[in-house]
Order: C-alpha cells, then sequence, then structure tokens
C-alpha cells in the first residue's frame, strides 16, 4: 500500500475529529450539479521547509455572487487583466487588490484546504513499485520528485473531492500549469488516472470528471481567479516557520504576523476568518514518532 494512504487516513480521522467539535465546520456543497476545483503548490524554494498542496473546492452554481464581487474588483484595482499570485505581490496593482480581492472570495461557498508537507517526511518517502503502477506505462519512467509531487496532489485532492460531493456531481479539477501538467497531452493522459483516483477514495458514483490547467480561462478570468485564492494561501502557509511552533495534541497553532514576509500577512490573517460562506483549513503532515509513521495535525492560525 502506499504510504500516501497513511496520510490521506490521518487528514480523514483530523477532519473527522474537527467535526464533532465543530458541527458547521464544512458547508454544504451537495445542492449543484457541478463541483469546480482548484489545486495549486509551493514550498519549493529552499528556504521552505514545507511544500504546499492547496484545493479549493466549490459548488459552480453558487460561485455568481463571487463572480460579481471579483469583476468589481478587477474592474477597480486590475482593468489590465494581469493575473493575482502570491510571486507577483511585489506589483503595487496587485497589492492595492489583494483585500478586496480576498474579501470577494469569503462569498464562495466552498472550502480552501492546504496541507503542509514537511519536506524531511516527504524525501523519506520512496516510491514503490505500486506507486508507480497506479501510473500509466508512460508516464511511470518520471523522475521520482515528479512522481511524487502528482501522487500527493492526486492523493490529496481526491480525498477532498469525494469527502465533499454528493452522488451523480460533476467535477471539474484545475491546476496549476505544473511540471506534470505541463502541456496538453500530459492533461489528457492524466484525466483518466486522477478520475480513478478520486473513485477509489469515494463509496459513490460520480458524474462528468473534466482535469484541466489554468490554461483553460476563456479570456474572463475566472479560473485564473479561482484558482489564484489557492496559489495565495499556499504560498503565504509556506511562509510560516513550522518547525519552531508549538504543537498540541493534535493541532499545530502559529502566529499569523510574526516572522513572515509583509505580503504574507493579509493572506494569513485572511485564512485564520471564520464564519464565511468559503471555509478554510490547513494541515501539517510529518513523521510520527517511529520512521515511516505519518503524524497529521490541524494547523491553526490567529493573528
Amino acid at each position: 500500500m502506499t504510504p500516501l494512504w497513511g496520510v490521506t487516513a490521518g487528514i480523514s480521522n483530523v477532519m473527522r475529529q474537527l467535526e464533532l467539535a465543530h458541527i458547521e465546520m464544512l458547508p454544504n456543497l451537495h445542492l449543484g450539479p457541478t463541483l469546480v476545483v482548484a489545486s495549486d503548490y509551493s514550498g519549493q524554494h529552499k528556504k521552505a521547509t514545507h511544500e504546499a498542496f492547496s484545493f479549493l473546492i466549490a459548488d459552480l452554481n453558487f460561485c455568481w455572487l463571487w463572480d460579481e464581487k471579483r469583476h468589481l474588483v478587477r474592474k477597480t484595482f486590475m482593468p489590465d487583466k494581469r493575473r493575482m499570485s502570491y510571486k507577483g505581490l511585489n506589483d503595487v496593482q496587485r497589492r492595492r487588490a489583494l483585500l478586496p480581492f480576498l474579501e470577494a472570495a469569503d462569498w464562495i461557498p466552498g472550502v480552501l484546504a492546504t496541507v503542509l508537507v514537511d519536506k524531511r517526511f516527504a524525501r523519506s518517502l520512496m516510491l514503490t513499485s505500486a506507486d508507480r503502477l497506479e501510473l500509466p506505462a508512460h508516464l511511470a519512467n518520471w523522475p521520482s520528485q515528479v512522481i511524487k509531487k502528482l501522487l500527493f496532489v492526486s492523493h490529496l485532492g481526491s480525498l477532498l473531492v469525494a469527502g465533499l460531493s454528493a452522488p451523480g456531481q460533476n467535477v471539474m479539477w484545475f491546476t496549476d500549469d505544473d511540471d506534470f501538467a505541463a502541456n496538453d497531452k500530459r492533461v489528457i493522459d492524466l484525466t483518466p488516472l486522477i478520475a480513478g483516483m478520486v473513485s477509489n477514495y469515494s463509496e459513490q458514483q460520480m458524474g462528468h470528471f473534466r482535469f484541466g490547467t489554468t490554461r483553460c480561462d476563456n479570456g474572463d478570468l475566472m479560473i485564473e481567479d479561482f484558482a489564484s485564492l489557492a496559489d495565495l494561501a499556499a504560498g503565504a502557509l509556506c511562509e510560516i516557520p513550522m518547525r519552531g511552533i508549538l504543537p498540541w495534541d493534535s493541532q499545530v497553532r502559529a502566529p499569523a504576523r510574526d516572522h513572515v514576509p509583509p505580503k504574507a500577512i493579509s493572506i494569513l490573517a485572511w485564512l485564520s476568518k471564520s464564519r464565511q460562506a468559503l471555509r478554510r483549513l490547513a494541515f501539517v503532515v510529518d513523521e510520527g514518532d517511529s520512521p515511516r509513521k505519518v503524524r497529521v495535525r490541524a494547523l491553526e492560525l490567529w493573528s
């Protein structure tokens, strides 16, 4: 069995504990016919202690209010159609747009979940033949690091989609232009793989499954803006010095202001908010008390 099943089992257990403590922690996304998913990743730079895998999942039918608000933000602050991104926040216009952009996202009926994986733990995971068997034969010879990232993305995203979807719901999943989805052929090759992964995690039959990248945006930047929220969350959370904060039994508490770059502060403070339509979740994954054991804890931010 791939070690990533242990990671997702740990996340599932922590989510169950959180739901028992906070009944309305997760929204009901079962009303519309289609779930829309965006995923983005961060932490590849040397200074980061953790890699971040961020997923935004929402009921597409009820995103209309957010769509109106984000159009207004763009008209006011970014009429030139520039992309919002964490790396791009050195730009004055993007910095001015950031808070209104985030406040508009409060109206998305969905969940923004980020999983922070300790790089030491990720490096310790050895790919097995079973891991490579999950891939089509022509992908199994990819570099190990690319395969690891693909497996993390597909397992973590599939767990969340399976847990939040209803029987028969369609799923539209858009990923950042990452190395495993660098061109259309790779995206086509990966679509049945990820659809099968979602089915493995789910006990119900889903509807149509589509997988693509932000290149699918039709020009109004809705897909780009939706995915950029995952990008902002992943980028900001990677700035927290996770190895120096206080662990609790099943949680980790981290300040949203101390020892992080100024551009991350607004995002982390926004992520610490609760009671909005868009729920925020974060998890920390590292090595347990013994080798090959995984420890998963919820991350609680305070501003």
